[in-house]
């Protein structure tokens, strides 16, 4: 009987286990068809099957494959966008792997945080994380990996004009790739060596930097035409840029002309549209306005809505053959054109006001924690002071007694209304949800529904100017009934919701948004989590409204017991007894949405300084 338990025991063990291992096989088949649906392109597609997979793998505690459906739908918003939330998501998988102490996916995630951060413009940051991908590949005797990390390097350091880090480092990437006999790569790299030579002889002006990217250029040629059309259009193209700085013109326009037709049938807009600048430039210092401004609208109309940029600088051309022309007002309604789209990443007006909020915010977390150690201290004596009360007047205990029951009677009456206050703002709130939710329904069916046909209509009818206002409509109706429920949510999470969110105001507003935000979802029921995300967004809709601000600091924190929020701006300030008094219906919403998530709200404002809202909500 005995050794029939055991058989049973053994049995039923190995059998989980062939269980979990077939199970394991099938979620590597979910990711394994995603990742094939994504080199396809049926992103979506590939989307969903991750997050299958991603559910079926928290069922089963899996933390490797958790890690795994978290790195790979990161992939999927690194793609798509925005880059904020595949951050977000490559950090969950990077804690999991950092657990299993999977060191080759650890360096993948640094390498990929790497590559996000820098499409953030967060260079320095960017810089870190390729620096710790390069030190595990280099202990794990990884060169493929090894010489990718060199290679991006080398592009962060071309991006910000250090060309001897940058050239230093495509030529190391060189030296593994022509090691490992990949072409491809060889290729890319020799060509980003003269992208440093390009780029440097530009600044500096130096003729003999130009002629030594060319020839690199010219000799990769005969390569490029095995490997790939539009790294072959992209030689090209270098090489006609490089001769119009050398002022030679016809050259210039030789290899330019040469370039255009293959990026055109490529479909590669930004290309197209750079050539077309390079072309209008080069008509421009031939003095041949009227092709040069008909090149620099074809630049207009290749890159916009794919690349702002060069779509900023065909107006900077516009600007200045009518300048030359002597038309000097319609010169000036293209350099207001090329003045709004100007790129202002690099303002050291915006980047010394964000260091400034986070020191203010570092400032506002040290001294929210001396005022809890103070707030402590303070009770701790109460009690010891209460305690000595209690034997000195201990004969007093009847008495005393009956003031107890009489205070807790008192606080049940106050508990009892504050219940019904919370109650009411809770039937409130749901209310006002319920009418944000119709009101979104009635948009996006019936009014959005009808300027759909309107767009349509106009389409058939060749009407543009009808088209464009019905398509501006649309996304006017569609951004206002996403703003009313955020459909979202539920989907991404809270999380992702509030990044999207922030997002979506640093694109519609001309604010600057710096974020630090820790995933909280797990921290918060539904009804709760609609309200953290309103609470959000009423006080970010507060600034835009009032504020009169150019920088915002989004800051969410795990600290012990308690979630911290710091929303930080450098407004005009207001001062709070005045804003106690207005009592607006803004501050009103914010402060009923605290009270239910049991939270506390500090507000810190000065005038012509900024405010700071500071959000402590307890959580388990």
């Amino acid at each position: 009987m005995r050794t029939y338990l055991i058989f049973l025991i053994h049995f039923s063990f190995f059998s989980l286990a062939a269980q979990n291992s077939s199970l394991n096989i099938n979620i590597n088949d979910y990711y394994e068809s995603a990742l094939n649906l994504f080199e396809d392109g049926k992103y979506d597609e590939a989307l969903s099957l991750i997050k299958s997979g991603l559910e079926e793998s928290q069922k089963l505690q899996d933390k490797n494959l958790i890690a795994y459906g978290y790195f790979y739908q990161a992939k999927y918003y690194e793609k798509l966008g925005p880059y904020t939330v595949s951050v977000s998501l490559y950090n969950r998988a990077l804690d999991i792997f950092k657990v299993l102490n999977n060191q080759s996916q650890i360096a993948r995630c640094y390498y990929k945080l790497g590559f996000n951060n820098f499409k953030l413009s967060e260079y320095d940051l960017s810089l870190e994380y390729y620096l710790k991908s390069l030190s595990i590949d280099e202990i794990l005797n990884n060169n493929a990996g090894l010489a990718l990390t060199l290679e991006r390097i080398g592009k962060l350091y071309l991006h910000t004009g250090d060309f001897y880090q940058a050239r230093e480092n495509f030529e190391k990437a060189l030296a593994i790739f022509i090691e490992l006999n990949d072409d491809f790569r060889t290729l890319m790299n020799k060509q980003c060596v003269a992208v440093t030579y390009q780029k440097e002889a530009m600044r500096y002006q130096k003729d003999s930097l130009f002629h030594k990217a060319i020839k690199i250029y010219k000799e990769l040629i005969p390569e490029s035409s095995k490997i790939s059309a539009a790294t072959q259009a992209s030689l090209l193209q270098n090489i006609g840029s490089s001769y119009r700085f050398l002022r030679q013109y016809e050259k210039s326009l030789e290899y330019l002309f040469r370039s255009l037709p293959i990026q055109v049938e490529l479909d590669l807009h930004k290309d197209s549209a750079h050539t077309c600048n390079d072309i209008a430039e080069t008509y421009l210092d031939m003095n041949q306005l009227s092709k040069a401004k008909t090149y620099a609208l074809k630049a207009i109309e290749y890159a916009h809505g794919y690349n702002l940029r060069q779509e900023r600088y065909a107006y900077y051309v516009l600007h200045l053959i009518d300048e030359k022309k002597q038309d000097y007002a319609n010169s000036l309604v293209y350099y207001k054109k090329y003045q709004k789209l100007q790129d202002s990443i690099f303002s050291l007006e915006k980047t010394n006001k964000i260091n400034d909020l986070r020191l203010k915010y570092e400032s506002d977390k040290q001294q929210l924690k001396i005022a809890n150690q103070q707030t402590n201290i303070a009770l701790l004596d109460a009690k010891n002071s209460a305690k000595n009360q209690w034997i000195i007047f201990g004969g007093l205990g009847l008495l005393l007694s009956f003031c107890l029951f009489t205070l807790m009677r008192f606080r049940n009456n106050a508990e009892k209304e504050k219940k019904q206050q919370e109650k009411f703002s809770q039937d409130l709130m749901e209310s006002q949800e319920k009418e944000r939710t119709r009101i979104a329904k009635e948009l996006h069916d019936s009014v959005g529904q009808k300027l759909t046909l309107i767009k349509r209509q106009s389409q058939n009818g060749n009407q543009p100017s009808l088209t464009k206002l019905s398509n501006d409509a649309l996304e006017e109706v569609r951004s206002i009934s996403r703003g009313l429920y955020p459909a979202l949510l539920k989907e991404l999470g809270l999380t992702l919701s509030i990044v999207q969110l922030i997002n979506e105001y640093d694109e519609q507003t001309d604010l600057f948004f710096t974020t630090d935000i820790d995933t909280i979802d797990h921290y918060f029921t539904q009804s709760a989590s609609l309200n953290f995300y309103r609470l959000i967004q009423e006080c970010l809709t507060n600034i835009v409204k009032h504020a009169k601000a150019k920088a915002v600091t989004v800051s969410i924190k795990i600290e012990k017991q308690s979630l911290v929020t710091l929303i930080a701006d450098n407004g005009k300030g207001f001062i709070l007894e005045n804003g106690k008094k207005q009592n607006t219906v803004g501050l009103k919403t914010i402060f009923e949405r605290i009270k239910i998530l049991k939270g506390q709200l500090s507000i810190d404002s000065q005038i012509n300084t900024g405010t700071n809202f500071i959000l402590t909500i307890p959580i388990k």
